[in-house]
């Protein structure tokens, strides 16, 4: 006899579509995640920035994912609802498409705010959230489709953001927030609970507590994390700069943005195959000598092949995002949202604000000598892999 049909309500509840649904959010999420890299030459033109002035837009952003962050982790952690992954979104493409469309420097740094404020509440728990509702046996796989969707939605950030302008101007970009309005109930009928029950040791646990025992836990691993969101965040702000500075169009920097994210989406698959092969430490490892060897040579290349490089270097190094936060949740399997926070949320949030002295270093000496610098960041992580917490994989 045949198994029976699921209804749509039973079809919705299963693992795998509330695995699908957080990652659609994701997606959605991070489609205006490029806003602010595409818009930053018309931003600094039209406000009359210098570099490091306008470098302070990751500043603001960075201190939301710095304070936020962690804190909101924890509380994810301790509460069953999904309603932070169904609101962040929504406020963080209300700050994205109104950067843009403001007329002062201090409205523009607001609603920087703001969005950064809307992605650090979505983060934590819909990265905790697929680790609570995927089955354990498919967590790699589930955190890495999870990962895949979000560089989607940022590898389709800027053609969203300059199809819109081109066809409704600037105040056009606020139709870019339906599908985050529609998303935010289709969640909430889905899994109004994302576990069925807390865990009983998280509830005992204060915040300082919690947080501290994973930092002494998680270090190597956001110090690694750090370095490539760094060096992420750096090239895609200042390489559109760049090429507006070379005579580039709007269309020019959002296809380029377009195709450095492509590369990083397309190469999370097989870095997750290479990771399994050969484990996860020496898949980071050998991802960060890659990188370093191909941005060295695009730092000194010209025109197209240089723009090729750093879409190779920067595809190379953040593949291994999933690898990441797969980790941290297997070395803290009741602390996911709070894990995911520190080596997602809290080094994004630190690398926006990195940004901010590269944008002093620009001012003083130049693009071409900041993205030698960038080159070189990769081999600060290597002393990192000595650490007991990456020796912990191998056991």
């Amino acid at each position: 006899m045949s198994e029976k049909a699921l209804s749509f309500k039973e079809y919705l509840h299963l693992p795998e579509m509330k695995v699908a649904l957080i990652s659609l959010a994701h997606c959605v999420n991070d489609t205006y995640a490029a806003f602010l890299a595409t818009f930053i030459p018309f931003i600094k033109d039209n406000l009359g920035l210098s570099y490091a002035l306008a470098s302070n837009f990751n500043v603001i952003v960075g201190l939301f994912h710095i304070v936020c962050q962690p804190v909101i982790g924890y509380m994810c952690d301790r509460i069953r609802r999904p309603v932070l992954m169904m609101i962040g979104p929504v406020l963080c493409g209300l700050g994205a498409v109104m950067v843009p469309n403001v007329h002062s420097y201090g409205g523009a740094i607001f609603f920087a705010g703001l969005w950064g404020f809307g992605s650090a509440l979505y983060h934590p728990q819909g990265t905790g959230g697929v680790g609570y509702v995927s089955k354990p046996e498919y967590l790699t796989r589930s955190l890495t489709w999870f990962n895949i969707a979000g560089t989607l939605g940022t590898m389709l950030s800027p053609v969203i953001a300059v199809a819109a302008v081109k066809a409704m101007g600037y105040s056009g970009l606020l139709v870019t927030l339906i599908p985050a309005l529609l998303l935010a109930p289709l969640i909430y009928f889905s899994m109004p609970f994302l576990r069925e029950e807390e865990f009983a040791d998280t509830r005992r646990k204060g915040f300082f507590r919690t947080i501290g025992a994973l930092c002494k836990v998680l270090y190597p691993v956001w110090a690694v994390s750090l370095i490539r969101d760094l060096l992420f965040q750096c090239v895609r702000f200042f390489l559109p700069l760049k090429i507006a500075a070379q005579g580039g169009s709007l269309e020019s920097v959002g296809t380029i943005l377009f195709c450095l994210t492509l590369g990083s989406t397309l190469t999370m698959i097989p870095m997750g195959a290479i990771a399994k092969r050969f484990g996860s430490k020496r898949a980071l490892q050998g991802s960060m000598l890659v990188s370093a060897a191909i941005l060295s040579a695009a730092a000194f290349a010209t025109n197209f092949s240089s723009i090729v490089l750093y879409i190779l270097g920067i595809s190379c190094i953040y593949s291994t995002l999933p690898l990441t936060v797969t980790i941290a949740q297997i070395l803290a399997p009741t602390e996911r949202s709070a894990a995911s926070s520190i080596v997602m949320g809290l080094s994004w949030g630190f690398s926006n604000i990195l940004v901010f002295p590269f944008g002093k270093l620009t001012d003083m000496l130049g693009l071409d000598a900041t993205f030698i610098f960038l080159a070189i960041l990769p081999l600060l992580g290597m002393p990192f892999f000595w650490a007991s917490s990456f020796k912990k994989l191998e056991d």
